[in-house]
């Protein structure tokens, strides 16, 4: 999906761990969905994390369209992978933050930067630093996104367009690491390092 495979979920064909959710049988699945997962088919095959998500295919479908309206956006891929390992850090999901780590470092960042990412801290990238503090407002302060931090983003140069596709990144992740808490989704890839010194 885009240039940068954004789908969280694309790393996991052939897993067979056991999960809590149903894994379902792709030819059971509706035509629409099936078109829809074409998309982040590896080698013909569909990760099983996918034919989990598939117990409600009408959000399965919903979250593919969402990642695919991202990779067609208005943020770059390095953009998006710093925004989702931050979620990630937030919410614990450790699916997908070995996912995202890997994923980081295909985007170009260090293993420092992901660390930091997921710290919230600069990495010294001030457009990439300026999203993630607009992150963690709409992520940890209730209500409105105060006007400081917003005028700071639109001198930035972060415009409407760009805004609008950040709450997107953060409600796709969202959706992903909380489904994986109630599935306990295993990732195939290592675990991402742990952030204690």
């Amino acid at each position: 999906m885009g240039s940068m495979g954004h789908n969280v979920l694309s790393f996991c064909t052939g897993d067979h761990t056991v999960s809590r959710l149903s894994t379902l049988d792709e030819n059971d699945l509706q035509p629409e969905t099936l078109s829809a997962l074409e998309a982040v088919r590896m080698n013909g095959k569909l990760a099983d994390v996918y034919l989990q998500f598939a117990n409600s295919e009408a959000a399965l479908r919903a979250y593919l369209q969402m990642e695919q309206a991202l990779a067609a956006g208005s943020l770059d891929g390095r953009e998006i992978e710093a925004i989702k390992l931050w979620v990630s850090q937030q919410t614990g999901c450790d699916y997908c933050l070995s996912i995202h780590t890997f994923k980081a470092g295909k985007a170009g960042f260090t293993g420092e930067q992901i660390l930091a990412l997921r710290r919230g801290e600069s990495i010294g990238d001030a457009r990439i630093d300026c999203l993630l503090r607009l992150a963690t407002q709409l992520m940890q302060v209730p209500g409105k996104l105060s006007d400081g931090l917003l005028q700071e983003a639109r001198d930035m140069g972060i415009d409407d367009e760009n805004l609008v596709d950040l709450t997107m990144v953060i409600s796709t992740i969202h959706f992903t690491n909380l489904t994986n808490h109630i599935n306990d989704s295993k990732s195939p890839l290592p675990p991402a390092p742990s952030l204690e010194n």
